[in-house]
């Protein structure tokens, strides 16, 4: 028999989540109420302490205005400005900053030597939709209060003026140390290009810069049509010189009409042409004849004999032609030379006047700009020595101190902040506890911890005396469905092979309700018809008996030291198909025995004998019994109660009983509140129409 590995729980929605959580601070607070009601009385104490410990204050007035300015020239004349962008928040600053506060004390010491020194208060505001700032001063006099104000704001006004004086001494001497440095660059630079023109004739240097570029631009004009020329002449044969005609240039630059002249000026080339044509005029009558004559004629043979004398002149003008283009060639390439060595000549000439007028030009910008800047801060210099004789302010005193008025602090105040701080103290205490507390406190906190598979869920009994046994007709639905669950959760669990017969029952600690859990269970076997026997194997603090008033001394432990049989200390209770083993007297150390032959033989025994045996276990973490028992159960069911076990050690107990070899079924979450519960325990009131019957037939026993 095995277990298929749990499948992982639903995650629960944000919505439940919340609920649940809600739920658990409300109880938390129910608990810890105490809490919140001393902090918070401790609050309102001590806001009630410092309110009466406050004294009497004198509460004084005066209040600045932000004013118009007189400008100087255009809106560009030199004078002291500030960001306004940042200028409210940074003249509130400015007047309670410390600088003006103990000058303030000096000033109010020496025009009223008689009043003697206070601790004063001092605040600075703004009026709303308005350039007026009201400078408030507490004090203990009123005389001191008043005088303090007035103090302030010429302290103030003295500040800002010197700030200003300041300002303006730092950019004038700024501005002349500045002039005095362009002064000598100016008469550096203007010495220095009256020096270069000295030198060299501007005028002459433009007009001989403008000239050369011409006669620059009219030699590569003539090395382009040259080098075109003698291009021509490599690529063009005798014949295609030859055939050229005559004529206006072809081309813009008149490369190809010199190329025509070689053919039309007397020499070789125009007497080959003349020949050629010759040739050509008699084979063309020679043609024509033999139309009518024969090849032997007298005509057509003269006119042979000089085709082949006209020939023979050809060839020796062909050679003197090709001397001739050669030396045309040779005289080109030579020119060609001599235009590329002048065009170098020229190009570093014509540099050298450009360099010369680009070096005149800078030294004339730079002194322009030097003359220029000099003038303006001349100027500047000029409007600054004005603008002392108009010193203004951007804020004035538009009202000086008022009467002084008595104020008291608010107690209502106080006692807020008291309380406010109380509370928030005692609600972050009660979230630090929470959050320090690994107790179970919903069954949504259940889930994130243990994967296992979830047998059921016992409701809350809010009952003094504890959780009794249940009755075939009990009036506690909820709890006697939850039990059913559990029944059927066991019954139809997806196991392979033969179903779970002995079940084991055990928690982490004491307390956990496993042994009320154990015994209700079997219980509920019983209604089913099934034979059911429940053992109380805990063997040192085990209260079966004391539940269901069982007086016998004789149990378990007497079994397993062989004393007597199991069959004579069996007890029959009044409910039907259930019966009792009780743990007999205390035994002193049961993990022994539970691991010998005689509790092999007693498991064989009942389970022959019985449907069901439910065996109420020690505690996991409190000794070693049930780690010895386990593993040789069919299955164990492990029991957590909310708000009372740690996640930590029940987590610990159930891998304790892994690595032990138990078949760990499932977990039951007990003291559940019907407001969390998976299965809606608390809608089962809503059936009227359901009674149990209890003259109902008896059920037939369950067979395994």
């Amino acid at each position: 028999m095995s277990l298929p590995q749990s499948q992982t729980l639903a995650a629960p929605s944000a919505i439940n989540r919340a609920r649940v959580q809600s739920i658990r601070y409300i109880y938390l607070l129910k608990k810890r109420w105490w809490v919140i009601l001393l902090l918070l009385s401790l609050g309102l104490c001590i806001g009630a302490w410092t309110a009466m410990q406050q004294p009497p204050a004198w509460l004084s007035s005066g209040r600045l205005m932000v004013s118009g300015q007189f400008r100087i020239g255009g809106e560009s004349s030199t004078g002291f400005g500030e960001e306004l962008v940042n200028f409210f928040g940074t003249q509130i600053e400015l007047m309670q900053s410390q600088e003006v506060l103990n000058g303030a004390k000096t000033r109010l010491h020496a025009l009223h030597p008689d009043l003697p020194e206070e601790m004063v208060k001092v605040t600075v505001g703004q009026l709303p939709k308005a350039a007026i700032f009201v400078l408030s001063v507490y004090g203990k006099s009123p005389a001191y209060a008043q005088a303090y104000v007035d103090a302030c704001m010429d302290e103030y006004m003295a500040k800002k003026k010197q700030m200003r004086s300041d300002s303006r001494d730092q950019a004038a001497v700024s501005i002349m140390d500045e002039l005095a440095k362009l002064e000598k660059e100016k008469v550096t630079d203007e010495g220095v290009m009256h020096t270069f023109q000295k030198e060299n004739n501007i005028g002459f240097l433009k007009e001989d810069g403008n000239s050369a570029a011409n006669y620059l631009s009219v030699l590569n004009r003539r090395l382009d049509e040259f080098k075109t020329e003698f291009s021509l002449l490599q690529k063009l044969d005798l014949d295609q010189v030859a055939d050229k005609n005559p004529g206006p240039p072809s081309s813009a630059d008149g490369t190809s009409g010199r190329v025509d002249s070689l053919a039309s000026t007397p020499g070789p080339l125009a007497e080959y042409l003349k020949v050629k044509q010759a040739i050509n005029q008699l084979k063309a009558d020679r043609q024509e004849l033999l139309q009518t004559l024969k090849a032997k004629h007298p005509a057509i043979v003269t006119l042979e004999e000089q085709i082949a004398k006209n020939e023979a002149m050809l060839k020796t003008y062909k050679d003197l032609s090709q001397e001739q283009i050669k030396s045309r060639r040779d005289s080109i390439k030579v020119q060609i030379d001599s235009l590329e060595a002048n065009i170098k000549i020229w190009e570093v000439k014509a540099l050298d006047l450009a360099r010369r007028v680009a070096d005149f030009d800078q030294l004339r910008s730079k002194t322009e700009r030097t003359k220029v800047q000099y003038d303006r801060l001349s100027s500047q210099l000029r409007q600054m020595e004005v603008y002392k004789t108009f010193d203004q302010d951007t804020v004035t005193i538009f009202e000086h101190a008022n009467k002084p008025q008595q104020k008291q602090m608010e107690l209502n105040k106080l006692l807020a902040i008291g309380g406010f701080c109380g509370l928030g103290l005692g609600l972050l205490i009660l979230f630090v506890l929470d959050k320090m507390d690994d107790r179970i406190g919903s069954f949504f906190e259940f889930r994130e911890r243990f994967p296992e598979a979830l047998l059921g869920q016992v409701p809350r009994e809010l009952t003094k005396a504890g959780v009794t046994m249940l009755t075939s007709n009990d009036p506690r639905h909820a709890l006697l469905e939850s039990f059913r669950t559990l029944r059927s959760s066991i019954i139809f669990l997806p196991v392979e092979g033969a179903r779970p017969k002995t079940i084991l029952v055990t928690s982490a600690t004491p307390g956990e309700g496993k042994t009320t859990i154990a015994a209700n269970l079997a219980i509920t076997f019983a209604f089913s018809g099934a034979k059911t026997l429940l053992v109380d194997a805990d063997l040192r603090l085990g209260r079966i008996a004391k539940a269901f008033k069982i007086e016998s001394e004789v149990g378990l432990s007497d079994v397993l030291r062989q004393r007597t049989h199991w069959r004579e200390v069996i007890v029959p209770t009044s409910t039907p198909n259930l019966s009792i083993l009780p743990r007999g007297k205390t035994l002193p150390h049961p993990a022994e025995h539970f691991l010998g032959k005689v509790t092999d033989q007693l498991l064989q025994e009942v389970y022959a004998e019985f449907d069901y045996v439910i065996f109420d276990s020690p505690p996991v973490m409190a000794a070693d019994d049930v780690l010895s028992l386990a593993p040789k159960i069919d299955g164990t069911i492990f029991v957590v109660r909310f708000s009372t076990s740690s996640a930590r050690r029940s987590r610990t107990a159930i891998n304790l009983l892994v690595q032990r070899q138990a078949n760990l079924l499932g977990v039951v979450c007990n003291d559940v509140r019907l407001a969390e519960s998976e299965y809606g325990y608390g809608n089962y009131y809503q059936y009227s129409a359901y009674r149990e019957n209890a003259d109902a037939e008896p059920v037939e026993p369950m067979k395994s």
